[in-house]
């Protein structure tokens, strides 16, 4: 059976009659072509042939799945022109960026590929039986892990191809065994459409149904709630807003059948620079925290957003030389017109709070798309007292809050909210510190960094990219590095099973 949306005609789907458009958000125009707004039938019809399709899949070896996994890798650098060309017209991001982010997408298809290869993901286990045990014989448990079912991935707006249509979300799940649905950000349609399309051709290339991914478009709401909602889907992936994050996180735990939703919703990713360390290198500190704050234009989940130092001429130093560096850099052009917006409302907000100070700001004037990036400071006891104090702006605007001693910085520690990330700057004299303050931030934070700044997410077996809420929506998981696969299995135990009826993997060997 064919899949309702994978019948798409990728000659004529530019000069569609109906549907949606793309904006360039540097110029604000309408890009050519118009996309599907699917109808709840048309998804549910998709959902069901991936339903259908599961079982097959499921059960396929780890060797062909880590060959589609290669496959799609290669239908995407074959493409790699078309698709960074659009990129570049439906977000703005510069090229250079965008095939980097390119690369990060098709070497995460193939550490997934690897660590297929590897089978270190599967962690079965062999306990024999002891039929001698007393009072009772012991049966033979054997364990091993199973994929949830289809899984529904949700594009992200700041990554148009690393976390989106091809991204580590729909890489991990396919690797576990998963079909997978994607609804693309209404924000980059024509990317998504594009690489989709790879996807498409490396199923056909590996002899495999083609109902074991298909796209979803719209412009609204309303395609990601049938998704969520529709009882074949097993589990969600999402990285996106905390509003929009926790709407689709409500649907998915309120359904008859609650399925896990795996969403990385944000975070301000406290940094806290340690006496000795700030004192060490104030200006070389201040000018690798606004390249961070500033990097993408400040669109990236790990954004520096909070800056932690106790007052001294030390921090003076830092301060001067952060607001001559950010007065340097240019005004920068956001995702779209809505987060553009959203950050001009949040940034006024800020300037209207009557504890906070505007250090400084970008010197360039913004045109009509772009913003500029601004450093606020404020102390520590009433950013304490601020209702919105982790509240996360989306774009290049960074606060420092001034401390009055190391006590009220280990004061602050505690009352922090779950983090994608907290970083400590410290030298060997700050250690003493250093050590009260990570054993705090370890709970509050996925990931803890040292002398280091937490934009740039390393693809590893050892990365966490998550955190506790409102960082993401499941503490426990990553949605970045080897364990990523984990999201999406399930562990299975078979009791006394013939030897014969047995996976490979749980097999006596001698």
């Amino acid at each position: 059976m064919t899949h309702p949306l994978n019948n798409i005609d990728w000659n004529t789907l530019f000069q569609a009659e109906a549907g949606f458009q793309a904006i360039n958000p540097a110029s604000g125009e309408t890009l050519p072509g118009h996309f599907p707004e699917h109808t709840d039938a048309e998804i549910s019809q998709t959902i069901e042939e991936a339903a259908h399709q599961f079982i097959q899949f499921a059960t396929s070896s780890s060797r062909t799945r880590a060959e589609l996994l290669r496959q799609i890798a290669r239908e995407l650098e074959n493409d790699r022109s078309r698709i960074v060309a659009r990129a570049a017209l439906e977000t703005a991001l510069p090229e250079a960026r965008l095939n980097g982010e390119l690369g990060r997408t098709t070497g995460q298809l193939n550490f997934f590929a690897t660590i297929l290869d590897q089978g270190s993901w599967q962690r079965s286990v062999i306990d024999p039986a002891d039929p001698k045990r007393e009072p009772l014989p012991k049966p033979d448990l054997r364990l091993h892990y199973l994929p949830i079912g289809p899984v529904a991935v949700f594009g992200a707006s700041n990554f148009p191809l690393a976390f989106s249509v091809a991204g580590g979300d729909t890489a991990s799940a396919l690797a576990a065994g998963c079909p997978v649905i994607v609804k693309a950000h209404p924000a980059h349609p024509g990317t998504s459409e594009l690489a989709a399309a790879a996807i498409r051709r490396a199923l056909k290339n590996c002899h495999l149904p083609d109902g074991l991914f298909a796209l979803i478009q719209g412009s609204g709401h309303q395609q990601g709630q049938a998704l969520v909602k529709h009882p074949q889907i097993k589990a969600v992936g999402f990285t996106g807003s905390l509003r929009g994050g926790r709407a689709l996180y409500d649907l998915a735990v309120s359904r008859p059948e609650p399925i896990p939703f795996f969403g990385e919703l944000g975070s301000v990713n406290p940094v806290f620079l340690l006496p000795d360390a700030l004192g060490a290198a104030p200006e070389k500190l201040a000018e690798e925290f606004i390249a961070s704050l500033t990097l993408g234009a400040g669109q990236f989940c790990t954004n520096p957003g909070l800056v932690f130092a106790v007052k001294s001429p030390a921090l003076d130093l830092f301060i001067d030389q952060a607001g001559k560096t950010l007065h340097q850099q240019p005004a920068g052009t956001l995702l779209t017109p809505a987060i553009s917006a959203g950050y001009r409302q949040q940034v006024q907000q800020l300037q209207q709070t009557p504890a906070m100070k505007l250090e400084a700001q970008a010197a360039q004037t913004p045109e009509m798309q772009q913003v500029q990036p601004m450093l606020f400071s404020i102390e520590a006891e009433q950013w304490l007292a601020l209702n919105t104090r982790e509240e996360e702006v989306f774009g290049p605007a960074g606060t420092l809050v001034i401390c009055r001693d190391l006590e009220q910085m280990k004061v602050i520690a505690p009352q922090l909210q779950g983090q994608l990330t907290c970083t400590l700057h410290c030298t060997d004299a700050d250690l003493d510190l250093a050590h009260h303050l990570l054993q705090t931030l370890q709970f509050k934070a996925g990931r803890i960094l040292f002398n280091g700044w937490p934009t740039g997410v390393e693809i590893s077996p050892a990365m966490v990219h998550g955190g506790p809420y409102p960082a993401s929506t499941a503490s426990q998981s990553t949605s970045v590095g080897g364990t990523a696969i984990e999201r999406f299995l399930r562990p299975v135990c078979l009791q006394n099973a013939p030897q014969a009826l047995l996976p490979d993997s749980l097999l006596d060997h001698s």
